[in-house]
């Protein structure tokens, strides 16, 4: 069995290999590990960091984020359907609450959307240096054999 916070070294070099930002993460949405794109791209999201909370609470998620509600939407829908065997009860609470600080959570938690099931999702994402945007692909990958406790999140330039 893996320890769920710490990835083997086979599963990092296959993340460090990336060069679009990528991270591993959990059922939480807990990072476990991310490659430096990706600590570039959403900074302070590095392993430890919640994507929900990060999304719902950093200005920087609002602002990089073209789409940030449709976004924001996707991975509480995502997060609202994850049971116990993904979350621990008491670390979902945990999230729920600081989420709970953000003004749209409320309306955002309670839409019934359904977890994005697109064959092809993509984000437009604003790059803070050269101010332009781009449209990305993000896909999430689960290890299937053997088995891990985290998926692979990448999000990678639709050219």
């Amino acid at each position: 069995m893996f320890d769920p916070s710490r990835p083997p070294p086979a599963d990092l070099a296959v993340l460090h290999s990336l060069t679009h930002p990528a991270c591993l993460h959990d059922g939480a949405f807990d990072v476990v590990a991310s490659n430096s794109a990706f600590s570039r791209l959403f900074p302070g999201t590095g392993p430890g960091a919640n994507l929900l909370t990060a999304i719902m609470l950093e200005p920087m998620a609002r602002y990089r984020l073209g789409d940030w509600e449709v976004e924001a939407q996707t991975m509480i829908s995502s997060f609202r359907g994850s049971g116990p065997e993904l979350i621990v009860p008491e670390r979902k609470e945990e999230i729920l609450n600081q989420c709970r600080r953000a003004p749209e959570w409320d309306r955002l938690w309670h839409n019934e959307a359904e977890p994005d099931e697109r064959i092809e999702r993509t984000l437009l994402m604003r790059e803070s240096a050269a101010r332009k945007e781009r449209r990305m692909y993000v896909q999430t990958f689960q290890f299937q054999a053997p088995r891990r406790p985290w998926w692979l999140l990448t999000v990678v330039p639709v050219e």
